[in-house]
């Protein structure tokens, strides 16, 4: 039975991992810096800025496969934060211990803002990278980087670019956990970016998609979303229509006057591979709770 190895996997996205290599038949080992918990079958005490135990869990538990999911994600902050270097170096000093030890395939986490503020439609194969902030120039140098490895030990990478992602454990201040639970309250919700057209993705369809680019020996870069834009103001009003919440709490009053399209273009190399979500976004809303 082959071996996964996941830092970060009971997180928003490492859980929905979890989920799917288990379920395909892989024997599975959680790394992080809790204790045991409940269900999990094995669970390794390790810190992704300690290079010591990170040797200490691939050693002991020799895995085929390591995904690492751990980045500085604190809302409002992460886009200019200085810990992007330090996850950076820490995630291709992880990917290099990775295959020193035998390792055949080492996964990481990219994210759409690698290309720029308002990239349109975009595919792994061909759009440009553009460093707008610490964040995307850390991500950005991350994937090329662990690309590089790859070829130099002859090991297989995968870097996952993460359209708009949302689920089940979405931290309380990303967009539709705060608007649910300001309508619920029944106060009015500020819509700043109504004209944003995102690519939202169900953190599910996100580990699907990962999993299918790892099954399928796809190329390096893998662009990870539907494939379908759909507005902030469209999405606000689906949440709406699902929770019966009044349209009137949404105030536009502050909204920017800025357009921007993010989305994985059709013949980007998962989706023209023939990989797309289980379920519309619609049948996601209606799932939320």
């Amino acid at each position: 039975m082959p071996k996964v190895a996941i830092l970060g996997g009971t997180g928003f996205i490492g859980g929905e991992l979890s989920k799917i290599f288990e379920a395909n038949d892989f024997d599975l080992v959680l790394l992080g810096r809790g204790l045991n918990q409940n269900g999990v079958r094995r669970y390794g005490q390790v810190n992704l800025f300690d290079p010591e135990s990170l040797k200490g869990a691939l050693q002991k538990e020799k895995p085929d496969i390591v995904i690492s999911t751990a980045w500085d994600t604190e809302p409002g902050k992460f886009w200019t934060s200085e810990l992007n270097v330090k996850y950076r170096n820490s995630t291709l000093n992880f990917a290099e211990l990775a295959f020193k030890e035998d390792v055949s395939t080492f996964i990481g986490l990219g994210t759409v803002s690698e290309y720029g503020e308002n990239p349109g439609y975009c595919n792994a194969s061909t759009s440009a990278l553009k460093k707008t902030d610490i964040y995307s120039k850390a991500k950005i140098e991350t994937g090329l980087l662990l690309e590089s490895l790859s070829l130099k030990f002859g090991t297989k990478t995968h870097w996952a670019r993460i359209f708009q992602a949302f689920g089940p454990n979405e931290k309380k201040q990303r967009y539709i956990p705060s608007l649910i639970s300001t309508l619920q309250q029944k106060n009015r919700f500020f819509v700043k970016t109504p004209n944003f057209v995102l690519d939202w993705i169900h953190t599910e369809d996100i580990a699907s998609a990962i999993y299918y680019g790892y099954a399928n020996s796809m190329n390096h870069f893998l662009d990870v979303g539907t494939g379908i834009g759909t507005s902030v103001t469209d999405l606000s009003n689906m949440i709406c229509s699902k929770f019966n919440f009044d349209t009137d709490l949404l105030d536009y009053t502050q909204a920017l006057p800025n357009n921007k399209i993010a989305v994985v273009d059709k013949y980007s190399p998962l989706l023209a591979n023939g990989w797309a979500p289980k379920y519309s976004l619609s049948d996601r809303v209606d799932s939320l709770e």
